[in-house]
């Protein structure tokens, strides 16, 4: 069982003129086949990534009332439960939504995760203890909507 709070992805793109992009990528976040969070990689106006750049992106899950749950004034962070571990059953889906290339050459996720723990010595006192795996997909991808430069869509599958 892992209780995954945080994704993050490390994405080094590409030393070609033309492997940054200018079009928007989009993101969805299953568990199994269930579909857990779609979001923009690069939101709004922000900048997007240039050829030969590094940049760290990460997504947060958030429950969807403002309720939490406290433990003897301990609360622990919102999570999304992966009930059979996160290998084999997490993916991350990559969509172009324009046809300027953009080449990714390498991508380093890391997956936070944790459990409730007590303390020692205490009668009540809980903390909780985070945990993080790293996955390096190391595979150079090109996404575009024309067919001709690259892929539409690709998928990280942990």
């Amino acid at each position: 069982m892992k209780k995954v709070t945080k994704i993050s992805w490390r994405i080094q793109t590409g030393n070609q003129w033309w492997s940054g992009t200018d079009s928007e990528v989009d993101m969805e976040i299953f568990r199994d086949s269930t579909s857990l969070q779609r979001l923009r990689l690069e939101p709004g106006r922000t900048a997007r990534l240039n050829r030969n750049e590094t940049a760290t992106y990460f997504w947060v899950f958030q429950s969807n009332s403002s309720i939490g749950v406290s433990y003897s004034g301990f609360t622990p962070p919102f999570y999304i439960e992966f009930p059979n571990d996160i290998r084999g059953h997490l993916k991350v889906k990559f969509t172009a939504r324009g046809d300027d290339a953009w080449e990714k050459v390498s991508i380093l996720s890391t997956v936070f995760s944790g459990e409730i723990r007590h303390v020692p010595g205490t009668i009540d006192s809980l903390f909780w203890e985070e945990q993080r795996d790293e996955f390096l997909f190391g595979q150079d991808v090109v996404l575009s909507t024309d067919p001709r430069e690259g892929f539409s869509a690709w998928t990280l599958a942990y």
